[in-house]
């Protein structure tokens, strides 16, 4: 079976997608950007509006080439073309070709919310569970429920919501939290989502689940009507800008996370027109907010 290398480099204060365009004319199969952070403490979410520059202070560039690539060499080229004094500290890898839906798929088992529910893959949905089980296509970084911020919003819905209750996802992503709300007994729930891609991929999750959810693009959501629950899961300085947007929605409650602890009084104060806002929650670092 044919062999790969991935070769991660060390490039602090270097912006790792400027150094991708610039070894973009070497023999490489692929570049990544990799946190250095393990997932559930990373705080890596992409704002359009707020483009973060990545550098190799928090990131590591990894190169994907053949096995056969004389390492030295590469490394000599990359120093050339970024213009280094010196030669980059590196890792190497060297994995087999494999195939990859497979490997994908063992990559997202089941997670546990509480003992009556849990999210699942497709493939794992009729493993037993004395519960509801919320199936999650996993799309291109749209939400499986493995991020604490997630996994917070989910509790909540589970223990506090009431029939029938309208619900606002904004930021929706994969379509968990509202598919997670409409499974809990919500009434009428929406979406509203920002990346055409993730709607697709709520689209599908509704199927999976057999529910009824409306998604929108931004542009396209004009509502006067107000929400039992808005709820969002997004970067706080998203969240904060959202604030004119989401506050005049609110009928009874309003659930925000993506929050990091020390970011929470920004989140809090910049709401605090339509709310008073408190932690309620917190796993791992990240907080949980409503009124």
């Amino acid at each position: 079976m044919k062999k790969w290398k991935n070769i991660s480099l060390n490039l602090p204060a270097i912006d790792l997608k400027d150094a991708s365009d610039k070894l973009s004319d070497l023999d490489i199969a692929s570049f990544t950007i990799k946190d250095r952070r393990d997932e559930q403490y990373s705080d890596w979410v992409d704002d359009p509006n707020l483009p973060k520059i990545l550098t190799g202070d928090h990131y590591f560039l990894t190169l994907m080439v053949e096995s056969q690539t004389n390492i030295k060499k590469l490394i000599t080229q990359v120093q050339s073309c970024l213009k280094l004094k010196e030669k980059p500290i590196y890792f190497e890898e060297v994995f087999e070709d494999k195939d990859w839906v497979t490997h994908t798929q063992s990559l997202f088992k089941e997670i546990e919310i509480s003992d009556s529910l849990r999210i699942i893959p497709p493939w794992e949905s009729e493993s037993p569970f004395d519960g509801q089980s919320i199936i999650i296509q996993p799309g291109s970084g749209f939400g499986t429920g493995s991020h604490p911020t997630t996994r917070l919003c989910l509790r909540w819905l589970e223990n506090n919501i009431k029939e029938n209750e309208s619900v606002l996802d904004f930021g929706c992503g994969s379509g968990i939290l509202s598919i997670g709300a409409k499974m809990l007994g919500a009434g009428d729930v929406v979406g509203v989502e920002i990346d055409h891609l993730a709607i697709n991929n709520a689209n599908q999750n509704n199927e999976l689940n057999s529910v009824s959810i409306s998604y929108h693009e931004p542009d396209n959501f004009e509502t006067k009507q107000k929400y039992d629950i808005v709820i969002a899961n997004i970067l706080s300085s998203i969240l904060i800008r959202l604030a004119p947007t989401l506050g005049p929605l609110i009928n009874n409650k309003i659930i925000l996370s993506g929050i990091l602890v020390e970011q929470a009084e920004m989140v809090i104060k910049s709401y605090s027109e339509w709310v008073n806002l408190s932690v309620l929650d917190e796993m791992d670092g990240w907080v949980l907010l409503s009124n």
